[in-house]
């Protein structure tokens, strides 16, 4: 009864913060017209945006990201807002990555070909912890080629690391623990970042930039600017996992505990999502052969898999998060709200003198900028879109003074993987659940944070000198 009250009280508290930036933004914002450059549709927008991102931030129980972003979407058309600019973000081909993405996940784990690959990769390794976390390495490089899903990843494999600590004896939440589920949780975030369909971030970036901005970042051009600095600050934050918390012990399991989780035959579907996928990924690679974009290769896949029967008409609704898609297509729309408003333009004009003394330096802005999304991440528990997408606003301006929108891409996955407390990201969140606190601490995510801004701020200095390299900078 007292943690349903507890429970009923932060519901409440939510709701109150909720009411208050609602006063703030349509009756202090929306009415009083503190922006002079704007029109009062104009501020009326700007309200919309600020109640949708506490909304976002805040996330009452009753209110999913998906909803809030409808709400924000309804609220702008009822300011006069155009069609075109409040549903900018779902005519963007990112969201039309998104949705085959959540698909190919639903394949991989109903058809038990994830499993099936985990144990195929992790019977080789088992009963030593680190030859484990390093088979454990490669199953999530393998898996976010083929399904751009985090939260898939996660849910295909966390139960499996749960085994691996109740199999090799780790008593729950301790070094060892600790050390296996950190490197698969490494493996499934941060690799994936180096391609543009190894995570959910590439696609947001694409849906976010301008078109002219990102005709030079196809498939491969975006690997091959990204799959360098993420593939160096991976080794990085492996190297720091080991070194903090290397195994006191190698492990005293023995079983083939990976055979007995193993799905049994191989099913026609299972061969079928296998191929698909495989060509989907290699349609990827060859893009300059064929010149098809992200987009088409995905869609063209998704029929494949339906032609096939390794999808029905059901997987439509159990394989999609309709929430997430309805809420990064809400979130993607704000740019061009912003941009059409005016507001964009007169803050680039305010802010210009100062980003321009920083472009002139590169290593000062990136170093810069990496602080500012480290700390407003603290607070920005949106998965750091809403941050992400004002910064995105300024890839015109930025591009103008010689900065490519690679590294608001890179700051992009930056933005996304940084978790220090379990709030922050809903991966930590969801892991932890699945792993049933049997992984990691607090404490050894707070270690892991710092891990990864240690890797990060190491990894940039050799990226720059990368991206000056092939003329990026």
């Amino acid at each position: 009864m007292d943690k349903r009250f507890q429970q009923h009280k932060k519901e409440l508290s939510k709701w109150l913060v909720l009411a208050l930036v609602a006063v703030l933004a349509f009756g202090f914002v929306s009415r009083l017209h503190p922006v002079e450059v704007l029109t009062p549709s104009g501020h009326w927008a700007l309200g919309c945006v600020i109640f949708a991102l506490a909304a976002w931030m805040v996330f009452p129980a009753r209110l999913p990201r998906g909803v809030a972003g409808m709400l924000m979407m309804g609220l702008l058309l009822v300011g006069g807002l155009p069609y075109q600019d409040v549903f900018a973000g779902f005519t963007s081909s990112a969201v039309w990555i998104i949705i085959p993405a959540f698909l190919f996940g639903h394949v991989i784990q109903e058809t038990g070909l994830g499993v099936r690959l985990t144990a195929l990769v992790l019977d080789r390794f088992q009963g030593n912890i680190t030859r484990t976390a390093l088979g454990l390495m490669l199953i999530g490089i393998v898996f976010s080629m083929l399904t751009p899903s985090i939260t898939v990843r996660i849910a295909i494999i966390m139960p499996i690391v749960l085994g691996i600590i109740r199999a090799l004896q780790l008593p729950g939440r301790s070094r060892e623990a600790a050390f296996i589920s950190l490197v698969a949780y490494t493996a499934i975030l941060i690799p994936g970042n180096g391609w543009l369909t190894g995570s959910l971030v590439g696609p947001i970036n694409m849906g976010l930039l301008p078109r002219e901005l990102r005709l030079d970042l196809d498939w491969v051009g975006y690997t091959q600017a990204l799959i360098i600095p993420w593939g160096i600050i991976t080794i990085f934050l492996l190297i720091y996992l080991f070194l903090v918390f290397r195994p006191r012990f190698p492990g005293t399991g023995s079983e083939n505990t990976y055979g007995k989780i193993s799905p049994g035959p191989v099913s026609r579907e299972e061969i079928y999502a296998g191929i698909i996928l495989a060509l989907c990924f290699l349609g990827y690679l060859t893009t300059p052969l064929h010149g098809l974009e992200s987009v088409t290769i995905t869609s063209l896949t998704v029929f494949l898999l339906f032609l096939f029967g390794t999808l029905s008409v059901k997987s439509i609704s159990a394989g999609v998060n309709w929430d997430v898609v309805l809420f990064i297509g809400s979130i993607m729309s704000i740019p061009t709200v912003l941009e059409n408003i005016g507001l964009i333009s007169h803050l680039t004009e305010g802010l210009k003198p100062l980003v321009s003394g920083m472009a002139a330096q590169i290593y000062v802005f990136v170093f810069s900028m990496l602080l500012f999304v480290f700390l407003v991440r603290f607070v920005d528990v949106a998965w750091g879109l809403p941050t992400l997408t004002l910064l995105m606003a300024f890839a015109p301006s930025l591009n103008a003074l010689g900065i490519h929108p690679v590294v608001l891409c890179f700051l992009s996955g930056v933005i996304q993987c940084f978790t220090v407390m379990h709030y922050m990201s809903p991966f930590a969140i969801i892991s932890s659940n699945i792993l049933e606190n049997q992984g990691w601490s607090e404490g050894h995510l707070a270690l892991y944070g710092a891990g990864f801004v240690i890797s990060v701020s190491l990894g940039v200095l050799p990226s720059i000198w990368y991206w000056k390299l092939l003329g990026l900078l």
